[in-house]
């Protein structure tokens, strides 16, 4: 027997009488981790089905295949990669459940990358102190969305975790020292199309 869709899935969880004990977040039309209700804005598509298929969330089984359990819709839930790490492997559903009712909800893809940055920011304080010296310059906030955008550019990313905190906080530094070398050499205006040389 094949693996169900996620769609398939996800249709079972909507009509099961035991949805709250196992996919306590769960909207049909809104793809989501059934544990933690974390999403993306990404994944939306012209119907749910496609929507469902999109989603970056991992088939996890309730009783794991290695402890006898099976590939039915009813044995299957959606996580997220982290929560599908964290869940038991037991042969009682029960477990499953009550590790589900004490799962913390997580906030959407995005915003989790909004808040990676804040975090990274508050470990660059030269990048805040760089930022609030170029502020009040007209066009200022376009050159520092460049300087970012072309930073982010050269950065390497992690497999199956995009951009490290690491990451986040040495392009934050890079910017910083790029904003402040503009600033005393020639400027802004001057060095727009000059591209930023990161020292090794």
């Amino acid at each position: 027997m094949s693996v169900p869709s996620k769609w398939k899935i996800a249709q079972h969880w909507n009509e099961s009488p035991r949805r709250e004990d196992f996919a306590p977040h769960l909207l049909l039309d809104e793809p989501c981790c059934f544990a933690c209700g974390w999403f993306s804005e990404r994944w939306e598509r012209a119907t749910a089905q496609a929507s469902w298929q999109r989603a970056n969330l991992e088939r996890a089984h309730i009783i794991p295949s290695s402890l006898g359990g099976s590939d039915d819709a009813s044995n299957l839930l959606l996580l997220c990669k982290p929560c599908h790490q964290e869940s038991p492997d037991w042969v009682d559903p029960a477990q499953m459940a009550r590790w589900i009712a004490t799962r913390e909800e997580r906030p959407s893809r995005e915003l989790e990358t909004f808040l990676a940055w804040f975090a990274a920011a508050e470990k660059a304080p030269e990048f805040k102190d760089a930022l609030a010296s170029v502020v009040a310059e007209e066009g200022a906030a376009e050159r520092v969305s460049e300087l970012l955008q072309d930073l982010l550019g050269r950065a390497g990313t992690h497999f199956g975790v995009g951009f490290s905190q690491g990451t986040r906080v040495a392009v934050l530094q890079a910017a910083a020292d790029e904003i402040n070398r503009r600033a005393q050499q020639t400027g802004w205006e001057a060095d727009e199309s000059r591209s930023v040389d990161i020292q090794d």
